[in-house]
């Protein structure tokens, strides 16, 4: 399979096949990952917040942060005063640095792309930023947002938006569930350089889109 990308560490996990892949690869990386993707010139949490706070009102909640890793994403939008966060992840590792900043509700480990453990309709918003890509959370976590998240809620995620045949699957799938009236667009970012310091070429959109 061809790289995805040029630097060492964001290929380790974009070239996760398992579960167990991912699990270990993140486990592996938790410790120096706000370092990493500081170091990166990440983007994502500072688009990603820009957009929720653009269509959620505080007092919001609860809110799912989906493969919220170490907390990074969440983190602002505690600190604009949002509250309710419930954090999953696939590693433990990453739950055990997001549990020491204090700003969830409830922490669990569990895996995008299986059943989650949340009832129908739970959440008004689900947010999962910089988990939907390849080597990452699949395609069918988009099936499990729509359940989880109740009518006129919002899920607000991230994708890589530079297109190829792995990054394609996701957009297939996105575009499918409006045409099966499963949720409707209701904003997109333009594609940006996401870490610029770290793989110029990956660029990310920032999406929301309302259940129906």
């Amino acid at each position: 399979m061809a790289k995805h990308s040029t630097n060492p560490t964001l290929e380790k996990v974009y070239a996760a096949v398992t579960d167990q892949d991912r699990r270990e690869a993140y486990d592996e990386w938790a410790k120096d990952y706000d370092k990493d993707v500081t170091e990166f010139g990440i983007q994502l949490p500072y688009v990603g917040a820009c957009v929720f706070a653009k269509h959620v009102e505080i007092g919001t909640k609860p809110v799912l942060d989906a493969a919220c890793g170490t907390g990074m994403h969440s983190l602002s939008l505690k600190m604009m005063g949002y509250d309710g966060f419930h954090g999953i992840d696939i590693s433990d590792g990453m739950l055990a640095i997001a549990k020491e900043r204090q700003i969830y509700t409830s922490l669990q480990q569990m895996t995008l792309g299986k059943p989650l453990d949340f009832s129908d309709d739970f959440f008004p918003v689900t947010y999962a930023i910089g988990a939907l890509a390849p080597g990452n959370a699949p395609p069918e976590s988009l099936d499990e947002f729509i359940r989880v998240t109740h009518p006129g809620g919002l899920v607000i995620w991230s994708t890589h938006a530079h297109m190829n045949e792995r990054t394609q699957p996701m957009h297939d799938k996105r575009h499918q569930l409006m045409r099966d009236r499963l949720w409707d667009i209701v904003f997109e970012t333009q594609p940006f350089v996401s870490m610029p310091k770290g793989d110029s070429v990956i660029r990310h959109a920032v999406y929301v889109y309302r259940v129906n």
